[in-house]
């Protein structure tokens, strides 16, 4: 069940801190907000928290409370794992850059299959093996993520001209 990664989650990003972590998931929040542009009042009531108490929220007090942070997910059409991410590895705009296409949750999901599929065999693996499957799995990612980039970037360049624009270049600066 995916909760119980959710669980174990906040349990770790508890101990490293409550003042870092209620300052990065505050940054996670506003980041995932300011891509996503809600009233709190609105989040307020998504959360069934008043509005005093989703701003406390919001601003990082308190303890990591999960259920919030699902609800705050649900009504910012957000990825709920991608904002536990974030805080844990102290990226929080990593919320906002996983927000519309849901990749933690994704991985969540893929993992969940693996622990299915693998069962008790998984701990026949060592931790070396995990971290260089995940390096290449990350590296091959982020070469995708660069390659999009400059095809959409290229064809932008193309066919700005057709709305009488220009482009930018490098060599602009």
């Amino acid at each position: 069940m995916v909760d119980i990664g959710f669980r174990a989650l906040a349990w770790a990003t508890r101990r490293q801190g409550g003042d870092r972590r209620g300052r990065l998931l505050s940054m996670a929040l506003r980041a995932v907000r300011s891509i996503r542009p809600l009233t709190s009042k609105h989040l307020a009531a998504a959360l069934g928290l008043s509005l005093r108490g989703y701003q406390h929220f919001e601003a990082g007090g308190g303890q990591l409370n999960i259920d919030h942070v699902l609800k705050f997910a649900a009504a910012t059409n957000s990825d709920p794992i991608g904002i536990l991410v974030s805080v844990q590895i102290g990226r929080p705009d990593f919320a906002a850059h996983v927000a519309q296409n849901k990749a933690m949750f994704a991985l969540m999901l893929s993992l969940q299959e693996f622990a299915e599929e693998a069962g008790e065999d998984v701990s026949r693996l060592d931790t070396a093996a995990y971290l260089s499957a995940y390096r290449a799995m990350f590296k091959d990612l982020a070469e995708q993520a660069r390659a999009e980039r400059e095809r959409s970037d290229a064809w932008i360049a193309k066919n700005a001209a057709r709305l009488g624009l220009t482009q930018r270049t490098e060599d602009d600066d």
